[in-house]
């Protein structure tokens, strides 16, 4: 027959005694469960917007590719001689929105899985479509007889950016 003895483990508590002056020099801060510890939480919410407006621009890429290419077939039966032609600078922008908000996801998710020097690359495409959007800003409060609704949520988007590019650009402490 086999018994096991009876013994206690110490715990880790009983096992060091804790001073004053090592509690307070050992202690970590603790992160919060959405913000990974090497980003902290003004980078966390940096990240969560450059990933939100980034999938945004994809989205809305795709309607404005779409509707470039549909253009022409919008005519009917009567459609003008350049047609083909009629949506080839919606296309083209298009495809740029589709590469920012695709460099923008990718940004997020480098910076959120730790690759290297990933928090400047973010930074700077922040900052890119922080400068993008402030021109687009420009350009549409610029026209005559527009609703100020997009010019309003441009300048919401250069803030956004704007603030992710100076949160992510500054140095680690």
């Amino acid at each position: 027959m086999v018994l096991k003895k009876a013994s206690r483990s110490l715990s880790r508590e009983r096992a060091r005694p804790v001073t004053s002056v090592t509690a307070t020099s050992t202690r970590r801060p603790r992160a919060h469960a959405l913000a990974p510890e090497h980003i902290g939480e003004a980078g966390s919410v940096a990240i969560l917007a450059l990933a939100v407006l980034g999938l945004a621009l994809v989205i809305a890429a795709l309607g404005v590719i779409v509707s470039g290419i549909t253009l022409g077939g919008q005519y009917g039966a009567n459609p003008p001689p350049n047609a083909g032609s009629l949506g080839l600078g919606q296309v083209i922008g298009g495809i740029g929105l589709l590469v920012l908000g695709i460099c923008l996801v990718g940004a997020a998710l480098a910076v959120l899985a730790d690759v290297r020097r990933s928090r400047i690359v973010a930074a700077s495409v922040a900052a890119l479509a922080a400068i993008l959007s402030a021109i687009g800003a420009v350009l549409v409060t610029a026209q005559r007889g527009a609703t100020p609704v997009l010019p309003v949520a441009l300048t919401l988007a250069t803030l956004i950016f704007g603030a992710s590019a100076v949160i992510l650009g500054r140095p680690r402490r």
